[in-house]
């Protein structure tokens, strides 16, 4: 009777999640001189969110990056992770700047390096990685998807590597991983690991962007995602990215609130054996990418202050706050759920008795 009580509590929060990650929105391309716009419509963001908050620090840079995903990346998964965009700032922006509102809904832009990116996506996964969520709003979120759309095509991580592998971090709409979603989930990642609460984020963004390279990025990525890493050692750096995606706890919670995983009577998280397979293959296309881009070098440890800093493992107490606060507010969630469909339970005994 437990089991089937959380299997209605999770598919009733699945249907209520899913729009999350399975939109797969057209996306328009603007150039670079649009890129230095929305650099500089940042800048004057982040002096109203300062005034807002009545001083400079990470408050106002947390209220600068929600209310710019406030539009694109508005459900409840992504304010569980980063908290709600704040309406009183909202407010204050409509009334001073209005045109600021545009930043919301802009979609992929060309960066000086003459790559396209989706922009929003890139602030939504540096907000997440400053808040120790990286992955989960970032790389891991569209290893989940990738994994969705593919769902059932093959048996085996390596079937599922093979139908992936085509379209992984390629074309825009050819999957739900294009090469867009890939540069801004490992340059959020990098960029929300050295994010300082003093930092204009304009200028941080302007900063990386002036010369980063793709060796560079893989780089700084490793050293963010794993702290270091020998790329030229590809089935230990398949393990290392595997089980830094089925082993983080708000992953798991989240492939189980979403259908792909349960708990068993030990309450430890169980996924669903395609989904793991799926998910495996994802994280190895990710690490073949990462190698390729290095040619096999040997990714050292960040070292001085100021460098990348690995994120924190999911199960030393270093990563147990960020792990805590998720998990009470999924908790939250799931009993709210569970009341929701003891509700829609008895409304539709209610209405059956009335027709009888």
């Amino acid at each position: 009777m437990l089991n089937f009580t959380k299997r209605i509590i999770f598919s009733g929060i699945s249907l209520l999640l899913g729009a999350s990650f399975c939109l797969l929105p057209v996306l328009r391309v603007r150039a670079a001189d649009d890129w230095e716009e929305f650099l500089a419509g940042i800048g004057r963001l982040q002096q109203l969110a300062e005034e807002y908050a009545g001083e400079p620090g990470g408050s106002a840079l947390l209220l600068t990056m929600n209310y710019l995903r406030a539009e694109r990346y508005s459900d409840v998964e992504w304010d569980l992770v980063l908290g709600a965009a704040d309406a009183g700032f909202a407010a204050l922006v409509e009334q001073r700047a209005p045109e600021l509102a545009d930043l919301q809904t802009v979609e992929r832009l060309t960066t000086p390096q003459g790559e396209e990116i989706d922009a929003i996506h890139l602030i939504a996964t540096l907000a997440g990685s400053a808040k120790q969520s990286g992955m989960l709003c970032g790389w891991g979120g569209d290893c989940m998807q990738l994994t969705e759309q593919f769902a059932g095509q093959a048996d085996s991580v390596d079937g599922y590597y093979a139908v992936m592998q085509p379209v992984f971090g390629g074309a825009e709409n050819a999957s739900r991983f294009p090469q867009s979603d890939l540069l801004a989930d490992l340059d959020g990642m990098v960029l929300g690991a050295t994010l300082q609460p003093e930092d204009d984020l304009a200028q941080h963004l302007a900063g990386y962007y002036a010369d980063v390279t793709r060796a560079a990025r893989a780089e700084k990525f490793i050293q963010a995602q794993l702290g270091g890493a020998d790329t030229g050692d590809r089935q230990a750096l398949y393990q290392a990215f595997e089980t830094a995606l089925l082993d983080n706890d708000g992953m798991k919670l989240f492939l189980m609130l979403r259908g792909h995983a349960e708990l068993d009577e030990e309450q430890q998280v169980i996924l669903d054996p395609d989904t793991e397979n799926g998910m495996r293959a994802a994280a190895r296309l990710m690490a073949d990418w990462l190698a390729d881009a290095l040619d096999g070098a040997v990714v050292s440890p960040p070292g001085d202050a100021g460098e990348v800093q690995p994120s924190p493992s999911p199960d030393p107490g270093a990563g147990l706050v960020t792990v805590n606060w998720l998990q009470a507010r999924l908790l939250a969630l799931v009993l709210l759920g569970g009341a929701a469909v003891l509700l829609l339970t008895a409304l539709t005994v209610l209405v059956r008795s009335w027709r009888k």
